[in-house]
This record gives C-alpha cells, structure tokens and sequence, in this order.
C-alpha cells in the first residue's frame, strides 16, 4: 500500500511540477558548441517559453529574427495584463486583420500598437515592403529603437559613453536611445568588434542575450513601463530606413557580420567562433494546400493555405502560408502554386 502511494505521489509530483524544471535542449546549441556563449540565455528563455525551437528540436542560432519575432518577444517580456490585452484587441484587432497578420503574431501586433512601440504605419509599410513575410528582416538600429520604445527607455544626447568605431553610421534616431540602453545594461558601448553595425540583421542567439538582459530591467522597472504613455516619439526607422536586410542581400550582410556580435561585446574572440551560415534563398518549391481562411483586406484579400504537398524537405506538409490574391477563395477551397524558400517561410508564393 505505501509503495502505491509513493508512486502515485511521485506521478502527480511530475504531472503539477513547474515547466521551468524541465530544461529544453536544442540539437544545435549547448554549453560546449559553437553557441556555448548564448547557450544559457537561449536555455534560460526557452524555459520560461520567451523564446522556442523548430520542430525538427533545432534552435537555429544563425537565423535573422523577423519583424513579427521582435514584437512577439516584445509582449511576452512585457507580459501584459488580460485587461490591457482587451482593451489592445479592441482597438487594433480590425486593422491586424486587415493587414492579413499570421494567427500567433496578432495579439503581439494589437498589444505593441496598444502600448506604442510601433504605430499603424509601421505595420503598413512593414506589409508593403516585405517584413510580414520575411523578404527583409529588421536591421539592429530599428531593433535597439523598438526595445527603447517598448521598455519607456529615455532619449539621452550624452554620447560620451559610446565607443563604437562606427558611430557616425548610426542612424540618429538609435543613437538617442543607445546611451541609455548601455547604462541600463541592455546594449554594450562598444561591441565585440568596436562596431555597432546597424544595417546588419540581428541572428537568434543575439537576440537571446539582449532578451535576457531587457528582462532583468522590465521586472525591475515594471511601475515606471505600465505608467507612462503610449505615445510614438520620433521617427519609425522601419518606415524612413532603407537599410534593412531584404532576403536578396541577406546572404552578403550576414557574412560581412561573421564572428561578430557586435551588440553584444562581452565575449572573446575564442568564446565567439560560431560562422554565420547564409539563408538557403532561392530554392523553388512547389506546393498544394486547402484555405483554412479567408481575410477581407479591402480591395485584396488574404488566405491561410495549409500545405498537404510539397516538393521539398524544407518546407513540409503542414505548414501554413498567407497569401494575398483579387481572387475569391472559399474556405476548404484545394489551391496549388509555388514560391521561393526563405528563412522559415515561403516568399514571392504564386497561385495557379
């Protein structure tokens, strides 16, 4: 009888316990791989469901983080309230969906309008010129802005405690934020290499560092984050700035940044020597799916395709692709086409 109760202890013991006792692995990064560096930022967010892996168990280190990535991470370090979420969900939910924003991107879309780390015309330009569907990818100055913005970071002039080589390429706008970013512990004055590089795309496990460091001083300040306004101040560099990284450059630019971490600038050179492996752009693949939705944009309109065929490994059955059309599509409709692979998505998708 007593070994029963053990062990019916012992399962509901595993079945209640916390999901953080459960450490996630990634097939591509650990304490003694080329991502040692990031390893205990990716598991220490990974645990705490900030960040996620591929379902192939993979974290995929080398890839650029996306538009939509960055706001989702955004809200989750924010973690707000259902309230505010509802009241965010009132007030821009039509206009998300009218911009076709994937399912799991639009509650952080609603919110990060709501709190005003970005505005509608960010999400409008970010639809015309690519970012929804990972054709470019947000540069560093645009991605250190929206940090600033989100976590009600100051503008400070005092550049004095900057050192990077490259500060006269800054764009404007960042460099107001930089210095406090930096004294707040969020960015580093002067970067692994001396350079800041702000036209380059930010990869994964950047990110995870920056995330982990923007956490420890959203739960420390989080009165100071929820009482301030929500107005935009300045210009939205995803809008104005012409340097973000477009699918077709991004192979270039990340080997221009290989072995560099040049936000980060706390490892050495002999503790950073993971290569920045290029996208596998370019590759054709045709597929065939079923419209699981129909999205009413105005005069175009958006469906969400799940794949039941495809003609590469990359991108299997399963996934889902929005796609814009002037045709009128039903849901359960059988459609077929082809697009070019990108990062995590399909890109330039043509129906025939």
């Amino acid at each position: 009888m007593k070994k029963k109760i053990i062990i019916i202890n012992l399962v509901l013991l595993l079945l209640f316990a916390p999901a953080s006792l459960f450490a996630k692995t990634f097939t591509d990064v650990s304490k003694n791989g080329n991502s040692a560096w990031a390893y205990k930022y990716v598991d220490e967010l990974s645990n705490k469901n900030i960040l996620k892996g591929y379902d192939d168990g993979s974290f995929k280190p080398n890839n650029p983080v996306s538009f939509l990535e960055i706001m989702q991470i955004l809200k989750t370090v924010l973690n707000p309230k259902e309230e505010e979420m509802k009241l965010a969900r009132e007030a821009n939910l039509e206009f998300v969906n009218s911009m076709g924003i994937i399912d799991w991107a639009k509650d952080a879309l609603c919110y990060n309008l709501y709190h005003g780390t970005v505005s509608k015309k960010t999400i409008e330009a970010a639809r015309e010129r690519g970012f929804l569907e990972n054709k470019v990818y947000p540069n560093r100055n645009t991605i250190a802005v929206y940090f600033a913005r989100a976590f009600r970071i100051e503008k400070n002039k005092d550049l004095s405690i900057l050192k990077f080589r490259d500060i006269d390429k800054i764009n404007a706008e960042t460099l107001e934020y930089l210095p406090n970013l930096v004294k707040l512990n969020i960015f580093t004055s002067s970067g692994s290499d001396g350079k800041f590089n702000g036209n380059f795309a930010i990869r994964r496990s950047e990110i995870a560092v920056i995330t982990s460091r923007g956490l420890n001083y959203v739960e420390a300040n989080k009165d100071k984050i929820n009482n301030q306004n929500n107005n935009i101040d300045g210009e939205d560099l995803l809008i104005k700035n012409n340097d973000n990284i477009s699918e077709k450059n991004l192979d270039n630019e990340i080997n221009k940044a290989e072995n560099n971490n040049s936000i980060l600038g706390t490892f050495t050179e002999e503790e950073n020597t993971e290569e920045l492996k290029p996208a596998e752009a370019g590759i054709i693949v045709n597929f065939k799916g079923k419209v699981t939705e129909v999205i009413d944009g105005g005069n175009v309109k958006y469906i969400r395709i799940k794949l039941g065929e495809t003609d590469s490994n990359k991108f299997m059955p399963g996934n889902i692709i929005t796609v814009n059309t002037f045709r009128n599509h039903k849901i359960d409709d059988n459609v077929e086409g082809s697009g070019i692979l990108g990062e995590n998505s399909l890109t330039n998708i043509k129906l025939k």
